[in-house]
């Protein structure tokens, strides 16, 4: 049987790609142009979840939020109506924890199973098949998915029980997402004291203030390119389930809160399905300072 894969979104559609160029593959999303991208490139489109499921015992997702896995796997026409006893779902989704240890003993009942397997590094480690990928499961059911987690990227981690690979994810997505404003903020406390910018980020990734957020994505916000492919919609989302899963375990959360509120100010400012790099241009704002040059894009 083939493996298939649900949710053709930015990232899904590049991990799904890498998978392709490996083995057979089934695809859905709700936008037929999503689907059409991959069976350019060789994918068969299925109409459905549950046809797709019909034909599949490995089920990948990648999705919003956990809502809409939960949708796609027991909805109308969804995977649970027609996944035969045996079947895996992996869900790549960076999602609640709390939502995917519910999940799974309604689909136990069907003789289903399911892991978290988010992945972490952006879309240019997806595009170089280097991504980390974090399973969250039962040991066997991690020797049963990894070799096909492998055909995206060799670097696939057992993070524990089921949810762990959502909580390591919701971790890390925090921890970059706090790293992003603090150095804009840097970034325009130096230019407000007559340092320029370029220079002010190479010397900081010279030094012991040095993060893959100052490599990666400072030159392009410093060349006014603000555009990820990841919206403050999404990200505040991520935010969001990592606080509450701190407040649920009883783990003080002092900056990580105030990271919360400052993206729910740069989406009053900008818009919920703006990028979020272009924090950087309400840090500016707010510092009357030009980290961003005056011309910039989006796209």
């Amino acid at each position: 049987m083939s493996v298939g894969y649900i949710g053709l979104g930015n990232m899904g559609r590049v991990l799904a790609g890498q998978l392709l160029k490996r083995q057979a593959l089934l695809v859905h999303d709700r936008d037929p142009r999503a689907v059409q991208l991959l069976a350019d490139q060789g994918a068969m489109p299925c109409p459905s979840p549950s046809a797709l499921a019909a034909r599949c015992r490995t089920i990948i997702l990648c999705l919003p939020t956990s809502a809409e896995v939960r949708d796609v796997v027991l909805g109308e026409d969804g995977i649970a109506a027609a996944a035969a006893r045996g079947t895996i779902i992996v869900d790549q989704t960076t999602g609640d924890p709390a939502a995917i240890r519910a999940l799974s003993p309604e689909l136990e009942r069907r003789g289903i199973e399911i892991v978290d397997a988010p992945v972490s590094g952006g879309i240019e480690a997806a595009r170089a098949g280097t991504i980390a990928i974090i399973v969250g499961g039962t040991a066997a059911q991690f020797q049963r998915v990894e070799p096909t987690l492998k055909g995206i990227s060799p670097n696939v981690f057992h993070a524990g029980a089921l949810g762990s690979g959502y909580v390591v994810k919701l971790a890390n997505n925090l921890l970059f997402a706090a790293t992003r404003l603090l150095t804009l903020e840097v970034l325009a406390l130096a230019a407000k004291n007559g340092v320029d910018p370029a220079k002010t980020a190479e010397i900081l990734r010279a030094g012991s203030a040095r993060s893959l957020f100052l490599e990666r994505v400072v030159p392009n916000i410093l060349a006014g390119q603000l555009a990820s492919g990841f919206t403050f919609r999404l990200l505040h989302k991520d935010v969001s389930l990592a606080t509450k899963l701190a407040h649920e375990s009883g783990i003080p959360m002092l900056f990580g809160n105030l990271v919360r509120e400052l993206y729910q100010l740069c989406i009053n400012e900008m818009g919920r399905d703006a990028q979020v790099n272009s924090a950087a241009l309400v840090i500016d704002r707010m510092a009357r300072t030009h980290v961003v040059p005056e011309r910039y894009t989006l796209e």
